[in-house]
């Protein structure tokens, strides 16, 4: 297989955290991702958890995929992805040859991103009828102004 006729493997990056439930989130997130896609994604964090943008594309190379997409799961870009993934990505093609890595957009750059969650917010929260834990805090704290 040449590299023209790879397919190329979609890495979800997420920013990272030490508490393990955090991280969670976006493990069970990327399941129900991968049941909507035809190849499955995986996960890459970019600090504070594992496994690490590094980690996963270095997996990937020893068993021969060299073409990358990483769609950074972000609201907007700020400096980690102006600065810090450029940077990881310039630092690993010069370490691995032949790789191909494609930092694509911010998914809070997308309108269809913005059209989901829209959909999921008026589908789950009916936004009059809010009682949680942390709803109770924001409006004692409202109150307390």
């Amino acid at each position: 297989m040449n590299k023209a006729d790879s397919p190329r493997q979609l890495i979800l990056l997420a920013h990272g955290s030490r508490d393990s439930n955090w991280c969670a989130t976006f493990e069970n997130g990327l399941q129900v991702i991968n049941g909507a896609l035809a190849q499955d994604a995986c996960l890459a964090y970019m600090e504070m958890a594992s496994p690490s943008l590094e980690t996963v594309i270095a997996n990937h190379y020893l068993r021969g995929v060299r073409q990358f997409n990483i769609l950074p799961l972000f609201f907007a870009a700020g400096r980690h992805l102006l600065h810090d993934v450029p940077e990881q990505i310039e630092n690993l093609q010069q370490t691995h040859p032949g790789l191909d890595v494609r930092l694509l957009e911010a998914v809070g750059r997308q309108d269809e991103f913005w059209q989901a969650l829209g959909t999921m917010i008026a589908g789950v929260y009916e936004l009059d009828d809010i009682e949680s834990p942390s709803s109770t805090v924001v409006n004692e704290a409202v109150s307390a102004q």
